[in-house]
């Protein structure tokens, strides 16, 4: 089998574009997608990352980051993988590449569906978990995208150092208010935040799936 290589995706690039986006658009629940318009914008800004794999020249995945500016975090948006691809060990490829782009020290956060009996849902968790993610405990959160449909249950993974056990409240917060401002445009008194935020002691756990 032909090497799989990992190399970023530039915004100029329309073909590669459109095979990410088609590779997007088949592999993401459609509730929690964005437009093809809004898709592609996004490899235009400067604090996000897309990075594909490839395997010869045919795209196998593609992975998007939002890496915000002098920050302790960053969040992998999302993973997709081509059908074919499937299983090969691509999604941890760019997964581990996407870390490496944002550097080492920020902690990572992703938004993953909470498992409710379906065996997509408890391989993502499974997927996640070996990579050494761990849900931040009581967090139940809530994917601020409408475009098509209503999300299903989420929870947020944390990827921090084993050491660290807790992650204070007002951090979280922090982090959340960023995500909800600059990923997906929403207003900072938008009372999702606080559905999430209240319930939450001042010391959140990090927990293992």
């Amino acid at each position: 089998m032909t090497e799989l290589t990992i190399q970023p995706l530039a915004g100029a690039d329309i073909d590669g574009l459109n095979e990410a986006y088609a590779i997007y658009h088949d592999a993401i629940e459609l509730s929690e997608q964005r437009t093809e318009a809004v898709f592609k914008a996004l490899a235009d800004r400067p604090d996000y990352r897309f990075l594909v794999a490839l395997r010869g020249t045919a795209m196998a995945g593609v992975a998007v980051s939002y890496i915000p500016r002098e920050s302790d975090f960053w969040l992998f948006e999302y993973a997709a993988v081509a059908k074919a691809e499937r299983g090969a060990g691509v999604g941890a490829r760019l997964f581990m590449a996407s870390r490496l782009t944002a550097g080492l020290g920020r902690v990572g956060l992703i938004e993953v569906d909470v498992d409710t009996g379906t065996a997509g849902q408890a391989q993502r968790l499974a997927f996640y978990a070996r990579l050494g993610c761990r849900r931040l405990r009581g967090l139940d959160y809530l994917l601020p995208l409408e475009t098509f449909g209503q999300p299903p249950p989420m929870c947020l993974l944390a990827l921090a150092p084993p050491g660290v056990a807790f992650i204070g409240v007002d951090t979280i917060e922090r982090w959340l208010r960023g995500i909800y401002a600059d990923v997906y445009d929403r207003q900072l008194d938008d009372r999702r935040l606080a559905r999430m935020i209240d319930p939450l002691p001042d010391d959140v756990a990090l927990e293992a799936l």
